[in-house]
């Protein structure tokens, strides 16, 4: 039976993307099935959770994301656009107007199985990499569908969630709470949660040794 890693990521988060690349290593090296369980941004799926942040906080986001990235030599930049619709003026508070993210999400779920994370993969590395201004655009958008094996289908049409792609998400966000943690990236292997992208070390060496 193959082992399994559940990876439990949003588009919110650019520790997520920062996650990756080793994420993919650790499946080719250790022959681990990843299985991608995504779930919504955490300001929408927990808005309660970002109510009272404060700006020390934000400053020091924006700090650790940038020296995070050229510690892992990765690119990085602010999206453009944000997955995210943000209140102006405010940290990290969405506004209700979430169409663009709700199309993403409605995508991702129509990708089931194992195309699932190819794409998710795919969309992160856009948004977060800083190369791709306009990542949401038609053009890009069908051309990573096809790099995936996918067709353009008309999920990512709809400005609200297909009420399937609402009870996926919200089972997910169940499974995570369940796997005992609420926060992204959250990876789970037999029954033990690895919370963010630098404990990937730990969960490593906790799959070497079963």
């Amino acid at each position: 039976m193959a082992r399994r890693v559940t990876f439990f990521g949003s588009f919110q988060s650019p520790y997520c993307y920062f996650a990756l690349d080793r994420l993919d290593a650790l499946a080719r090296d250790l022959r681990v099935e990843i299985v991608m369980r995504p779930v919504l941004p955490g300001v929408i799926r927990i808005p309660e959770a970002y109510a009272d942040r404060g700006p020390i906080e934000q400053a020091y986001f924006s700090l650790d994301a940038v020296r995070t990235a050229a510690f892992l030599k990765l690119p990085y930049g602010d999206p453009d656009p944000s997955p995210v619709n943000w209140t102006p003026g405010s940290l990290w508070i969405a506004t209700s107007e979430q169409a663009r993210v709700r199309r993403l999400y409605n995508m991702l779920w129509a990708a089931d199985g194992e195309r699932r994370y190819p794409l998710y993969s795919g969309l992160m590395r856009r948004i977060w990499s800083g190369l791709h201004r306009g990542w949401d655009q038609p053009e890009q958008i069908r051309a990573l569908l096809a790099d995936c094996g996918l067709p353009a289908g008309p999920a990512d049409q709809h400005e609200a969630l297909l009420p399937e792609a609402d009870a996926y998400f919200t089972a997910n966000q169940q499974a995570m709470f369940d796997a005992g943690h609420w926060g992204v990236p959250l990876f789970e292997y037999q029954n033990q949660p690895v919370y963010g992208q630098d404990r990937l070390d730990q969960l490593r060496w906790t799959i070497s040794r079963t």
